[in-house]
């Protein structure tokens, strides 16, 4: 029960297919009604034809059952095909109710559990979800009809037959609860090892280059072997009851047919029941008990789905980000605040991310147009700021504001809508370059986006390629270089026309040739915008209205370039680091396919 009241409050989320299951239900029905005629047909047969000689009764029996179970036949053809149909369309339906949910969570907790735990959910549970949806419930449905016209016709055969029928029927029904407890823990920890596994083998997967480089496939088999183990363990005594429970249900049946057979026999011996409805009643009897043992095989299933149920219930269940819970913007306006060029201010802003205050009473102003960079060592709340700005974290105290709005009333659409950003990994998705670059701008047209690239210094790129833009990239774009990659993400920012521009180390992973490129392109697309840049790159520093140097989550000095090189301590010695570290690694902007499949 406690599956079914969990799916009761997972149902609203989805879309039940009442039509479709509606449909199967009905042909369920006909099908059984025809199958459970099939004993009566026979008794009739034996007790009228076979034993009082009625010769001329044997085609036409014999023709209406081969009628019945044709027609059973083609039934089951159909409802199996309709089940198996609206089985795909409930799975795509979690799937998508999960994914969009995923959109809609804090960005900080995907990143705490890792994309395996997701995956895993999006595979694993969401099948197992509709396929209690789908299955277990129309087979359990199934199960009881049967179960009740089966029991109907043994109480009208004989009230005695009956009454063993149905005091069976509780009897096998308690067997699966008596290992409920362990059945339930074991189903749990499998799922639990599965999840596991499903994060290992993504990690490692996107570690590949590591485990072969450092020479860790040893170490990468002891460590799957230790995950394994609990899954062989779990899955081995998940099974042992499971069995335990059907066996038990086997030897009950076997007993309860033996006393049937010895009850009808008496009553055969006494006249009040004949041959044919004896034979007719025990299949009936199977018609009870099989239904009951199905129900009780459809307990380890539901077991698995509780446990899917509660994950997804837990998961439906996170709250959305803040952006989202903001009044969604009016009209068809492109931007959400009142210039489509906006300041950014931060009056005392404190935030935290993971648990951990990063701000610390941050105050700036970043004039509309203005080209501000934002300088400091790993951990000063660079990133975090920028987080704070997209949406992606919740500010603890004081005032963010873009555009005189505050971050508090500016919905996810609206973010979405007016802050362009270019990060450190730009995200390259299976298909062609002209797909790529459209994620700017999904309805850009052809010009539009070869305008864009063109923008972003990839004309001689794309047009020294056999396919131009309809050129296809595999998964991360392993065929291009960093440049490439980061070009490409600079040509939807061009497409998107944002009014605010936010470059988190942009340039941070490429050679000086490359990250001039890169920087030119960066420019045009800077021209006319308000632009936050986090980087310690000269170049771009040199190419800023003003800096603000961070520091442990405060702002330690502030100043235009030329201020704080001549007259900041701090910011020197942060550059004359980044000096000696370019100078240390000055490596190639080299393409993860070696010398570029494409460039």
């Amino acid at each position: 029960m406690q599956s079914y009241r969990l799916l009761l409050r997972i149902v609203p989320y989805l879309r039940v297919r009442k039509g479709a299951m509606t449909l199967i239900y009905i042909l369920t029905a006909i099908d059984l009604t025809l199958a459970m005629a099939q004993p009566l047909i026979f008794a009739y047969l034996i007790d009228h034809v076979l034993i009082e000689r009625r010769t001329e009764m044997i085609m036409p029996i014999l023709a209406l059952s081969v009628a019945a179970a044709l027609c059973s036949a083609s039934l089951a053809v159909v409802k199996s095909g309709l089940i198996r149909r609206v089985l795909a369309q409930n799975t795509l339906e979690v799937r998508d109710t999960l994914t969009r949910h995923i959109r809609k969570i804090p960005i900080w907790e995907i990143e705490r559990h890792g994309a395996g735990k997701f995956a895993a959910m999006l595979g694993y549970d969401s099948h197992t979800l509709a396929n209690y949806l789908s299955m277990v419930i129309t087979e359990i449905l199934t199960q009881l009809y049967m179960l009740c016209l089966a029991l109907g016709l043994l109480f009208y055969m004989d009230w005695r037959l009956g009454l063993v029928a149905m005091a069976s029927i509780g009897v096998i029904l308690l067997i699966p609860r008596m290992y409920r407890k362990p059945m339930a823990q074991h189903a749990s920890e499998v799922r639990s090892h599965n999840e596991a596994i499903g994060s290992y083998l993504y990690e490692h997967i996107e570690a590949s280059k590591e485990i072969r480089m450092f020479g860790l496939e040893g170490w990468e088999r002891t460590r799957n072997e230790g995950i394994y183990g609990g899954l062989v363990r779990s899955s081995t005594r998940e099974t042992v009851f499971q069995q335990l429970s059907n066996q038990s249900s086997v030897l009950v049946i076997s007993f309860i047919i033996v006393l049937i057979y010895w009850i009808g026999s008496q009553q055969v011996l006494k006249e009040a029941l004949s041959v044919g409805m004896l034979v007719a009643a025990v299949s009936y009897l199977h018609n009870v008990l099989n239904p009951v043992r199905a129900i009780n095989d459809t307990y380890v299933e539901a077991q698995r789905a509780e446990v899917a149920l509660q994950r997804v219930e837990a998961f439906v269940s996170i709250p959305c980000e803040r952006a989202l819970l903001a009044p969604e913007p009016q009209g068809h306006a492109a931007f959400p605040w009142n210039e489509k060029v906006p300041d950014v201010i931060c009056n005392n802003l404190y935030a935290s991310s993971y648990g951990q205050q990063i701000l610390k009473g941050l105050d700036l102003r970043v004039r509309a147009g203005e080209v501000v960079a934002f300088v400091g060592r790993s951990g000063s709340g660079k990133t975090t700021l920028f987080r704070a700005m997209m949406g992606f974290i919740d500010i603890d105290s004081g005032e963010l504001s873009i555009g005189g709005t505050a971050i508090e009333k500016l919905h996810r659409q609206a973010l979405s809508a007016g802050i362009g950003t270019v990060f450190q990994d730009s995200y390259i998705v299976s298909g062609t370059l002209f797909e790529n670059i459209a994620l700017g701008s999904l309805d850009a047209s052809y010009e539009e986006v070869y305008e864009a690239a063109c923008n972003a210094n990839l004309q001689a790129f794309i047009d020294s390629l056999p396919e131009g833009l309809y050129t296809r990239v595999d998964h991360k774009g392993f065929q291009l270089s960093g440049g490439q990659r980061q070009r490409i993400a600079i040509a939807r920012v061009f497409l998107k026309k944002p009014g605010l521009l936010i470059l988190d180390e942009p340039t941070s992973a490429l050679d000086l040739r490359t990250e001039e490129e890169v920087m030119k392109a960066l420019r045009r697309v800077m021209q006319g915008r308000t632009t936050l840049i986090s980087s310690h790159k000269l170049s771009t520093m040199e190419a800023t209205d003003y800096i603000y140097v961070l520091d442990q989550g405060r702002i330690v000095e502030s100043g235009t370039y030329q201020e704080l090189i001549q007259g900041s301590a701090h910011f020197s010695s942060i550059m004359q680091e980044k000096k000696l570290e370019e100078a240390a690694v000055q490596r190639p902007d080299r393409p993860a396919h070696p010398e570029g499949a494409y460039g």
